[in-house]
């Protein structure tokens, strides 16, 4: 069954390549991108084998491949290795807090680039661990990018978030 999952994982996300408007768009890809891509896609796999079961933790696992390789792919492409850390300070803090609504800050005078980040909801999975609900916001050049997704604490005390198109 694992074996099937990281099959399932990799076609995936090599078919995510396919997702490039043209092939001179893939060769212009920096490795950061790539990387992005793949780990993204490698990450969401991951965590959306972990939801649902029989055909329906497929479905989440190829859905966490898809979202993650986009996710990743963009915010490698748009945000700096600071602005990721900082985004990702951020979310960490937001989400270990008790409170939800409350706007958690971040800013990096390197880039210009700038962010928030709210938690919306809390709730409980079946299997007793903790979630949260959240939207945040990112001030590009261009303007705003905004996005939302669920996180769920870990073990160890980290929050993992699925489906954050930036990080």
């Amino acid at each position: 069954m694992r074996t099937s999952k990281i099959l399932l994982s990799t076609v995936c996300a090599i078919a995510l390549a396919g997702c490039a408007q043209s092939m001179e768009q893939a060769k212009s890809m920096s490795w950061a991108e790539m990387a992005g891509t793949l780990g993204g896609a490698a990450l969401g796999g991951y965590a959306g084998s972990y939801l649902g079961g029989g055909i329906g933790q497929t479905f989440f696992t190829v859905m966490g491949v898809m979202a993650g390789g986009g996710a990743g792919y963009t915010g490698a492409r748009i945000l700096s290795q600071r602005d990721q850390a900082m985004y990702s300070n951020t979310a960490q803090k937001a989400l270990a807090a008790n409170t939800n609504g409350e706007l958690h800050r971040w800013s990096n005078p390197e880039t210009g680039r700038s962010g928030i980040f709210r938690t919306v909801a809390s709730y409980q999975r079946p299997d007793g661990s903790q979630c949260k609900q959240y939207r945040s916001s990112v001030v590009f050049d261009d303007g705003v990018a905004s996005a939302g997704g669920d996180a769920c604490q870990q073990p160890d005390g980290n929050w993992l978030a699925f489906n954050d198109s930036f990080r």
